[in-house]
């Protein structure tokens, strides 16, 4: 039976890992935050000067599953589909660098439209855009987003695909996620994001 193998941005393949992935700055806060320890120094010792690991200190070492990096991930990406950026209130067409900015973090404000104005928009371009701005986890070539095509009446939602690569270390991490727009409230939810093979 062949090993299933994944697209890296090198253009070669990813072949399957057991291996643990680097831990992003963000992730070591979190498990600091939960665990309640970031005041701690890491390294302690004992009264014979043995050293001590606490957890914080081993999460480096010991390096994050995948799971755990796409569930960190997940936290973030919800963050950004459902803040709404700078340039809604104001324009930024002459302020390139500000648009690009943690200034302008978020998307488009969506909760004043209609599915009609919705649909005229270049929503896969924005979201694209965004990620590309703000998510620097996600390597910029690798991100393709689409509109779904159908709109779900009952539910009033337009979903858009995305798929991209995780920069981790020691190889990347290929991925997709589906972002759902109700169009009532404006408010976007981002499905737990899945290995994509």
């Amino acid at each position: 039976m062949a090993k299933t193998t994944h697209p890296s941005r090198s253009g070669g393949t990813i072949a399957p890992r057991k291996k643990p992935l680097q831990v992003p700055l963000m992730y070591a806060f979190r498990d600091a935050f939960r665990a309640r320890d970031a005041r701690r120094e890491i390294d302690e010792r004992t009264a014979d000067d043995a050293r001590v690991l606490n957890d914080r200190g081993a999460l480096r070492r010991r390096g994050a599953s995948e799971e755990q990096l796409k569930a960190n991930l997940d936290i973030d990406l919800g963050h950004l589909a459902n803040t709404v950026n700078l340039a809604s209130a104001t324009p930024l067409d002459d302020f390139d660098r500000v648009r690009k900015s943690v200034l302008n973090f978020g998307l488009n404000d969506l909760s004043h439209l209609t599915y009609e104005k919705l649909t005229g928009m270049d929503l896969a371009g924005d979201l694209r855009r965004a990620l590309l701005d703000h998510e620097p986890r996600l390597i910029g070539a690798t991100i393709h987003v689409v509109l779904n095509e159908g709109y779900d009446e009952t539910r009033q939602r337009v979903s858009l695909q995305v798929k991209a690569e995780m920069a981790c270390r020691p190889v990347d991490v290929p991925l997709e996620f589906v972002a759902e727009i109700d169009v009532g409230s404006g408010e976007v939810s981002v499905s737990k994001t899945a290995l994509h093979r």
